[in-house]
Protein backbone atom coordinates (compact mmCIF):
# COMPACT_ATOMS: atom_id res chain seq x y z
CA UNK A 1 0.00 0.00 0.00
CA UNK A 2 2.99 2.38 0.87
CA UNK A 3 3.98 2.15 -3.08
CA UNK A 4 0.90 3.12 -4.48
CA UNK A 5 0.41 6.62 -1.61
CA UNK A 6 4.51 7.27 -3.60
CA UNK A 7 2.73 6.62 -6.91
CA UNK A 8 -0.30 9.40 -6.11
CA UNK A 9 2.11 11.90 -4.62
CA UNK A 10 4.32 11.20 -6.87
CA UNK A 11 0.95 12.02 -10.11
CA UNK A 12 0.30 15.04 -7.66
CA UNK A 13 3.61 16.60 -7.24
CA UNK A 14 4.23 16.16 -11.32
CA UNK A 15 0.58 17.87 -12.52
CA UNK A 16 1.78 20.82 -10.12
CA UNK A 17 4.91 21.06 -11.63
CA UNK A 18 3.28 21.12 -15.05
CA UNK A 19 0.15 23.12 -14.39
CA UNK A 20 0.90 25.47 -12.08
CA UNK A 21 3.60 27.44 -14.03
CA UNK A 22 1.47 27.74 -17.57
CA UNK A 23 -1.53 28.20 -16.17
CA UNK A 24 -1.80 30.19 -12.85
CA UNK A 25 1.97 31.99 -12.56
CA UNK A 26 2.76 32.19 -16.73
CA UNK A 27 0.94 35.52 -17.19
CA UNK A 28 2.59 36.52 -14.33
CA UNK A 29 5.62 38.95 -15.72
CA UNK A 30 7.93 38.72 -12.51
CA UNK A 31 10.82 36.43 -11.79
CA UNK A 32 9.45 36.26 -7.78
CA UNK A 33 6.94 34.33 -8.58
CA UNK A 34 8.26 31.69 -10.68
CA UNK A 35 11.30 31.99 -7.30
CA UNK A 36 8.73 31.47 -4.65
CA UNK A 37 6.90 28.89 -6.83
CA UNK A 38 10.05 26.45 -7.33
CA UNK A 39 11.68 27.35 -4.01
CA UNK A 40 8.39 26.00 -2.17
CA UNK A 41 8.24 23.00 -4.46
CA UNK A 42 11.56 21.82 -3.78
CA UNK A 43 11.32 21.86 -0.14
CA UNK A 44 7.79 19.88 -0.18
CA UNK A 45 9.11 17.55 -3.06
CA UNK A 46 12.46 17.27 -0.23
CA UNK A 47 10.20 17.41 3.24
CA UNK A 48 8.14 13.65 1.49
CA UNK A 49 11.25 12.24 0.10
CA UNK A 50 12.62 12.77 4.00
CA UNK A 51 9.15 11.47 5.39
CA UNK A 52 9.60 8.36 2.84
CA UNK A 53 12.84 7.28 2.69
CA UNK A 54 12.73 7.74 7.19
CA UNK A 55 11.07 4.63 7.21
CA UNK A 56 13.85 2.52 4.82
CA UNK A 57 15.59 -0.28 6.42
CA UNK A 58 13.00 -0.92 8.98
CA UNK A 59 10.34 -3.78 9.08
CA UNK A 60 6.51 -2.54 9.00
Amino acid sequence: MRGLHFLVILVIITAIDLLVPYFFIGGIASLGASYLFWTVLTLAVIVFAVIYTSQWGRRS
